[in-house]
This record gives C-alpha cells, sequence and structure tokens, in this order.
C-alpha cells in the first residue's frame, strides 16, 4: 500500500471543501492513519479478492471516523499498476469495472465489493457511501461460504441463505450472491441479509437489483 496515493485519492475523491491533512501516521505496506481538520481516517491493505487481479497493484479500505458524526463510513480503492485509481464508491466506476464479468473478472471479486461497499439503505446514489457499526468494523461482508456464515450466525434460519452462483447465457454474465451487514441496536446487535442479481452484457456496464431477505435479525448476546 502506497501511502501517498491513499492520501491523493482522499483529497480528490472523499475530502470536504476545506479539509485537509493535520498529521499523518504511516506505516509501510500495512496502515497509514490521517488526522484532518474534520475527520480522523485509516487507511489499510482491504485483502479483497479483486487485489489478486493482474493489473490491481493495490486494494485498499479507508475507514472515516468523526466526532461529530454517529457513523464511521468505509470507502474502497483499486490502485492499479499502470497508476490510476478507481473509486469503488462511485456507481458509475464500479459499473464500468463490471465490463469484466465474462472477460476475466473473477464474480466473486465483483460480488465481494458490491456486499461491503454497497451495503447501505441507499445504493443508487452517484456516490454510495456504507456506514459500519465501529471504527475497524466491516459494513458489509459476501455471504460466500454458506456453513462459515450459519456457524457464526447460528440463530439465523437456514433456509434464508444460500452460496453464490455464476452464470453466462446468451451474451450476458449473471451473478447471483446473498450480502449480509451488521449494525448496533438499542440492546445488542442485528444483521440485515440481501439477495443480490448482478448482469453484464458483454462489454457492457454491469447492473444490479437488491432486494431485502430478512431485515433486523436480532443476534444473541456473544
Amino acid at each position: 500500500m502506497q501511502a501517498d496515493r491513499v492520501v491523493e485519492a482522499l483529497r480528490r475523491h472523499v475530502f470536504q471543501p476545506g479539509e485537509d491533512v493535520a498529521k499523518r501516521f504511516a506505516e509501510p505496506e500495512r496502515v497509514t492513519v490521517l488526522s484532518t481538520t474534520q475527520a480522523l481516517y485509516e487507511a489499510e491493505p482491504a485483502g479483497w479478492r479483486i487485489g489478486t487481479a493482474a493489473w490491481v497493484d493495490s486494494a485498499v479500505r479507508v475507514a472515516r471516523d468523526s466526532s461529530l458524526e454517529n457513523f464511521v463510513a468505509t470507502y474502497g480503492f483499486v490502485f492499479s499498476r499502470d497508476g490510476g485509481a478507481l473509486f469503488l464508491n462511485d456507481a458509475a466506476a464500479i459499473r464500468e469495472l463490471g465490463r469484466g464479468l465474462g472477460a476475466g473478472l473473477d464474480p466473486l471479486a465483483y460480488a465481494e465489493l458490491l456486499a461491503e461497499l454497497y451495503s447501505g439503505q441507499r445504493i443508487d446514489d452517484p456516490v454510495v457511501f456504507s456506514f459500519a457499526a465501529t471504527a475497524g468494523f466491516r459494513p458489509g461482508w459476501l455471504i460466500a461460504d454458506v456453513e462459515e456464515f450459519l456457524r457464526k450466525h447460528p440463530s439465523v434460519d437456514p433456509s434464508l441463505v444460500s452460496p453464490p452462483r455464476a452464470s453466462q447465457e446468451g451474451g450476458v454474465s449473471r451473478i447471483d450472491f446473498l450480502s449480509h451487514n451488521y449494525y448496533l441496536v438499542e440492546f445488542g446487535a442485528a444483521i440485515d441479509i440481501y439477495r443480490w442479481t448482478v448482469t453484464a452484457p458483454a462489454g457492457q456496464p454491469a447492473s444490479w437489483v437488491r432486494e431485502p431477505v430478512a431485515q433486523r435479525l436480532t443476534l444473541p448476546p456473544s
């Protein structure tokens, strides 16, 4: 993870007018912490599947925590080997990324990005904001392994979940998958489960539909 590229991407895509870096703490290849006039940003290697693609140099998750707001916003960036930077919260940019479905892009890698960064209530805005329960916590997850999900959430009805499925028919790539988020409620925590359908005609941007499967499933105390 190159800290300078992260800082420049934040300036370009995330910082508010008048916001700039006040302090910066960097540990090469692990984490960068920025303190600005408005918030604290913590950037770290994301570990997303997209990071293994041949054209990708690094994938980075950034959490923005402001004492003035009662939430932590999460942003995603993919930095390419040719010097480019892809802002994953930009809906147009991630639709364009979907052109690669059926042409070498791992369907689970694409689903994983949507599951985490498009986990909030509003997913059709030009820039999509996803909110984590606390700093250092992901806002959403792809349910890639049903057994693992049920081990972590044994109170969830198994009939609600199924593994992801990718297919191609008539020149159209399709991904059907489930995701879940996690949030705090008055006396504990809860999750929502969503069903996604992603479609991408050959060489065209991807589009998606997300529908709720179950909402506000209260989790038992850990």
